[in-house]
């Protein structure tokens, strides 16, 4: 994306700081830490008052008749930060102000499109921010996507709701680090805020940004997988009467959702044999066969003409509107039917998968079967498609199965999720699988990754965000969003740094991870900030950049003797040190004390976790 400033733009902006060169500098639409934009001819006008000295100017109208619930929790940030940091309650407009009121226009009206935004050319997500005498103007997309998003197969196209959260941070300063309630909301106050003559647009490089769990934790959390307890939170890290996390608030704030209209239906059809025993007798040919002989009635089998059938009859349950007293197509949405096997490996025993699996593994076994439901799907239904899950054992791309063209495939990172990529082999195998998996699909495909890798079994500190945004960036062609399968708390406290920038990656991966994080330290830790900023600096060394002799292995649990490499006792010291002294820096900052507190959650476990493997105290 190019960047340019126009003469015009670059005169209201001197005079818009100038109006409040007494105070706190106003904040940088421009700031290294955002993802960039695309700069577009700015228009010519005194800069729009939106707050004087303490008293609103402006108004905000929000043209959508219907707006979703990502737009209206959107549009409540506006009307609350802008209360906050200038101390004046911004009034909404149901009807459109007159000319001469100051005014901030929310959506796709008249008036927008005489101003010359036309949000139906916009790219599903994209927005464009633009001002005029009098008006700023955040406008996103009206592009329709497929019609039957659900609450278990969404996908809408929030470009509004991204205009509206895009002006808040470029020129109300605001950054949400992780929930407001934990304070990872950073806001600095100014009596004044007025907006520059400004036009600018932006669109998400990736159409899936999702974070899952997306309604978050109730407290207190397991910091490990393998904790009977759960571990506490230091006194002054939680504020009172906060008793979760709440992540349903936070995420639109940072842009996670979906446009994507391609859903999976993970793991499905499930429990089947809960429809009793006379209907798993009647339909058992359908069903994986177990050494012993036995049919295996939690996997299917996909060499069985019988399990083709019964997923396609979903498909006319659902697309026909045909009533089929034994069938509810849970694995069917409006866009597509989804493939996926039970949660662990496949193995089938019957005659058919096992000459295929001695001829090509149970990938081109599994693979062979999508086949067979893309070409079945095509010739019925054409204007669907079929999602493939390839997972366990069925993860590889096989080299010499070819697809019809209404193939859509997610691809699972089990052999190498992000934080394991720092790892060469894993990293590899990754992305040639995502890439083999793109060319059979004709197109990008979705990735299913994971945060817990390693976090879920230590209480260590690490961060990979310099990773992350490496990955995104040179996969960008073959990967069309990501689905973040999280893990427990310690994702939004111990190693939120990294899913900070893991989100905003997800939105654009040219985001400058190491402005994120300078700006992050500065802002939520006051007089700790450069300590703080140190200790991140020394965690993403250890675990992106160290060397290791072992690896560590998909489930991401580390060993003792790659634990003695990645935090050897005078690492551990190090980081004790800056923990220590980033402590005693915040000694009289009630908020910044509580941010530290709330992010270091699980040090001084890590302290006593290194003793046990070091034998003593570190």
């Amino acid at each position: 994306m190019f960047r340019r400033i126009v003469p015009a733009m670059v005169a209201a902006v001197l005079v818009w700081r100038a109006m409040a060169a007494d105070r706190i500098a106003q904040p940088d639409p421009r700031a290294r830490d955002l993802a960039p934009v695309t700069w577009l001819d700015a228009p010519a006008h005194p800069p729009v008052e939106i707050v004087r000295e303490g008293e609103a100017r402006a108004v905000i109208h929000v043209a959508e008749s219907a707006p979703s619930a990502t737009l209206r929790r959107l549009v409540d940030e506006l009307v609350e930060v802008i209360r906050l940091i200038t101390g004046a309650a911004l009034q909404r407009a149901a009807e459109m102000p007159p000319a001469d009121r100051p005014a901030i226009v929310i959506g796709d009206c008249d008036e927008t499109r005489r101003a010359g935004i036309d949000a139906a050319k916009l790219p599903v997500e994209g927005f464009v921010v633009k001002t005029a005498p009098h008006r700023v103007y955040l406008v996103g997309s009206t592009a329709a996507l497929p019609a039957g998003s659900t609450k278990w197969a969404q996908w809408s196209n929030e470009g509004t709701a991204w205009a509206v959260a895009d002006f808040l941070e470029r020129f109300a300063g605001v950054r949400w680090y992780w929930p407001t309630e934990l304070g990872g909301r950073s806001i600095a106050a100014l009596r004044s805020l007025a907006v520059p003559p400004v036009h600018y647009s932006d669109q998400p490089v990736f159409r899936l940004r999702e974070f899952h769990p997306a309604y978050g934790w109730k407290l207190p959390q397991k910091a490990r997988w393998f904790d009977k307890e759960p571990l506490p939170f230091a006194p002054g890290a939680i504020p009172e009467g906060v008793n979760e996390i709440p992540m349903a608030g936070y995420l639109p704030l940072v842009r996670a959702g979906s446009s994507w209209p391609y859903r999976v239906k993970v793991h499905e059809p499930q429990r089947l044999w809960r429809r009793g025993q006379e209907w798993l007798e009647a339909n058992k040919e359908m069903f994986a066969v177990k050494k012993d002989g036995t049919r295996n009635f939690s996997m299917l089998c996909y060499s069985s003409p019988r399990t083709l059938e019964y997923l396609l009859k979903g498909c006319e349950e659902y697309w026909d509107g045909r009533d089929y007293p034994d069938v509810y197509p849970s694995w069917v949405t409006a866009t597509c039917v989804t493939v996926s096997p039970a949660d662990y490996a496949y193995e089938c025993h019957c005659p058919d998968c096992r000459q295929a699996t001695e001829q090509g593994g149970a990938a081109k076994l599994v693979a062979m079967f999508v086949r067979r439901m893309c070409e079945a799907v095509k010739k019925r239904w054409p204007d669907k498609k079929v999602m493939y899950l390839p997972y366990w054992n069925y993860q590889k791309c096989p080299a010499d199965v070819d697809f019809p063209d209404n193939l859509v495939v997610k691809v699972c990172t089990t052999g190498g999720p992000m934080a394991l990529m720092r790892q060469a082999h894993a990293r590899r195998g990754t992305e040639e699988n995502i890439r083999a998996w793109s060319i059979k699909a004709r197109g990008p495909v979705t990735v299913w990754d994971y945060s817990d890798r390693g976090s879920g079994w230590t209480f260590a500190p690490f961060q990979y965000p310099h990773l992350v945004c490496d990955f995104y960036r040179k996969n960008r062609e073959h990967i069309a969003g990501v689905f973040i399968n999280g893990g427990g708390l310690s994702d939004w406290t111990t190693t939120a740094p990294t899913m900070y920038v893991w989100m905003k990656a997800l939105w654009n991966p040219d985001i400058d991870a190491d402005a994120v994080l300078d700006a992050m330290c500065a802002r939520l830790f006051g007089r700790a900030g450069d300590t703080v900023r140190r200790l991140i600096r020394l965690q993403c060394q250890r675990w992106q950049d160290g060397r290791w002799k072992h690896n560590l292995a998909d489930a991401g649990r580390i060993p003792p003797e790659l634990y003695r490499e990645i935090w050897p006792a005078e690492v551990v010291a190090e980081m004790k040190a800056l923990r220590d002294r980033a402590l005693a820096e915040t000694a009289d900052d009630a908020a910044a004390r509580q941010r530290l507190l709330f992010w270091t959650w699980t040090f001084d476990a890590f302290l006593k976790e290194a003793a046990e493997v070091y034998g003593g105290a570190p």
